[in-house]
């Protein structure tokens, strides 16, 4: 049996129709970025009337090789009957492409009928759980106690799937005890910083603090899976010399369309009306097409303007532009990128006795990503540069 690679893969284009089946939510998370809830709930025959029409696209395309159909909202599972109704309609054949439903979820929703339910259907629509690590944790960020989700649904039903953990202010000095608290359970977990929170450079150490916390528990505990942000592809440059621009990475607004309970179309959900109310109708006419979209000037003098994640939607959301990313994030994004770098290295190293040609090219890369780091003029004012 081949082993298995730790690092990340890409993934082949999908068409991805996100559905706002509602604007309702039975939580009020700290960090949320949507402002404008409301009653308002998709019908079926609108829901059908979108899905036929995004496949329709995946047919017409020749690269595009599936749909995937996102039931987001609010909290998606505040219109279960429309899921209901939407998968059992898919499973009769009515779509006519490869398909898939996806939707995240705060959990809190599931009882045993509706947990009977997916189980039942679990191959034509997979769940995620956002749950923010430990039980204060999730206290913490979502107000809402730990016994109420049943973690061990999620992850037998769809094992393969993470969960997600978004970190915020509060939480950060309990993110490395909430992914191993997790990760003892057996659970996957991506990690994510929250967008709109006002970063401090006191934070960044708080984050190397807890970076390095689990760098050195993956190292002496090699059973277990590394979180994804210590593993990205270590694409650090020097600004100098490489002249690439940032580009858009994401589908917005390409192979990815998002549509409100009325049928209207956006981007992406962040330029909808349930997170930018009004504002929305002010975006329609975007070249999402344009790599422009993602540019920031400050960031393409830095070494890191190929690493950090962006997203045109938070951008606008939070300072109205596409490409204005937060600058208050930089610091944590520095200590991310030299704490992962050196996890790398050692990670490597530590497998030495069975290194793979993809385990050589990280190493290379983390080596000069380091080297890199390590000249930077400033490392407390951004943009880093050498």
């Amino acid at each position: 049996m081949a082993k298995k690679s730790l690092w990340e893969k890409e993934q082949e284009i999908r068409r991805t129709c996100m559905l706002m089946i509602t604007h309702k939510c039975n939580l009020n998370c700290t960090y949320c970025y949507e402002d404008y809830k409301s009653d308002l709930q998709m019908d079926f025959k609108t829901a059908i009337r979108l899905i036929k029409k995004e496949a329709g696209r995946v047919k017409r395309s020749k690269n595009i090789k599936g749909l995937e159909i996102d039931l987001m909202g609010g909290e998606p599972m505040m219109n279960f009957p429309l899921i209901k109704r939407l998968v059992e309609w898919a499973e009769e054949g009515n779509i006519g492409v490869p398909y898939l439903f996806a939707m995240t979820t705060n959990g809190t929703l599931f009882g045993e009928n509706e947990k009977k339910w997916f189980k039942k259907h679990k191959d034509s629509i997979v769940c995620c759980c956002s749950y923010d690590g430990n039980a204060e944790m999730q206290k913490m960020n979502r107000g809402t106690n730990s016994s109420s989700i049943d973690l061990n649904f999620f992850f037998k039903t769809w094992n393969f799937q993470s969960f997600h953990m978004t970190v915020s202010h509060e939480t950060l000095p309990n993110l490395a005890d909430g992914v191993i608290y997790a990760q003892k359970k057996g659970y996957k977990i991506e990690v994510s910083l929250a967008e709109g929170v006002n970063w401090t450079e006191n934070d960044a150490l708080i984050y190397k603090r807890e970076l390095e916390k689990l760098a050195d528990f993956y190292i002496e505990n090699p059973q277990y899976e590394p979180i994804s942000i210590l593993l990205r592809w270590m694409n650090i440059v020097n600004p100098k010399k490489d002249k690439k621009k940032i580009k858009k990475y994401c589908g917005t607004g390409t192979y990815m369309t998002a549509y409100e309970p009325d049928g209207s179309a956006y981007g992406c959900h962040m330029f909808s009306p349930i997170v930018l109310g009004d504002k929305a109708k002010n975006i329609k006419d975007i070249k999402y097409k344009c790599d422009s979209i993602a540019s920031d000037v400050v960031c393409e003098q830095c070494i890191l303007k190929h690493f950090c994640p962006t997203c045109a939607g938070f951008n606008y959301r939070y300072r109205g532009n596409f490409g204005d990313r937060d600058k208050r994030k930089c610091a944590l994004h520095l200590q991310e990128a030299t704490l992962s770098a050196k996890f790398q290295i050692k990670l490597i190293a530590q497998r030495k006795n069975k290194l793979s040609l993809e385990d050589a090219q990280h190493a290379e890369q983390a080596i000069k990503a380091l080297n890199i780091i390590e000249k930077v003029v400033h490392k407390d004012k951004y943009p880093y540069y050498l």
